[in-house]
């Protein structure tokens, strides 16, 4: 706060309180936005973290069912199809006995890493459990069905294959992955996952049988 003049003014009794007044108001607005604005990068932090797995820094099963639940409302209100998969690690107990708990981890890792570098525009992937991750999209071409199975098949391949676990290599078979379609008008987000995870199941049974046949 300043004031000019072109002759010589005589300073008021109370000019210097006035301004110390003036000073100490406008410090204390200052810090108040400080405050405010530390509080809001606080929240946003902390949001971040509820929504983020620690280990893979993907969304978790939080994140996954707010998004989820306003995917199918834009699906239905648009009269689009949603794609969602499931995907459970088959032998991850195993690889986490036989090579240790930070072998499991970079293999988790690496799941992660493949899976979002597999996801279309619009995708969302997510870690909801130790050993389960659930990515889903909208239908962008073909029937829905076409489209399901092509997002299975993608992420079918890009979850198998030789990973590096530090301490070894790993030649992985693949995970289970069920895949489903949202039904017209479907907004239950319980019931979609509900659906793919019996779908997923029913994967893992036959290839149970498979390995049991062959072996």
């Amino acid at each position: 706060m300043c004031g000019a003049s072109t002759t010589r003014v005589p300073e008021a009794a109370d000019a210097r309180r006035l301004m110390r007044v003036f000073a100490k108001l406008i410090g204390r607005h200052i810090e108040r936005e400080q405050l405010l604005e530390t509080l809001r990068r606080e929240h946003d932090s902390y949001r971040a973290f509820a929504l983020t797995d620690p280990l893979t820094l993907i969304p978790n099963r939080r994140a996954m069912v707010s998004e989820l639940n306003r995917a199918l409302a834009n699906a239905e209100r648009r009269g689009e199809v949603l794609h969602l998969a499931f995907i459970d690690l088959d032998g991850f107990k195993q690889i986490n006995d036989a090579y240790g708990h930070d072998a499991g981890d970079r293999f988790l890792i690496a799941i992660a890493e493949k899976l979002q570098n597999a996801l279309r525009g619009g995708d969302f992937v997510a870690r909801i459990g130790g050993d389960e991750f659930v990515v889903f999209g909208p239908c962008s071409s073909g029937t829905p069905d076409a489209g399901r199975a092509a997002m299975r098949e993608r992420l079918s391949e890009v979850t198998s294959g030789t990973f590096d676990l530090g301490v070894a290599g790993l030649d992985y078979a693949g995970p289970s992955i069920g895949a489903v379609n949202s039904s017209p008008g479907e907004r239950d987000c319980a019931a979609v996952l509900a659906r793919a995870d019996e779908a997923m199941y029913a994967i893992k049974r036959s290839r149970n049988r498979r390995r049991v046949v062959n072996g």
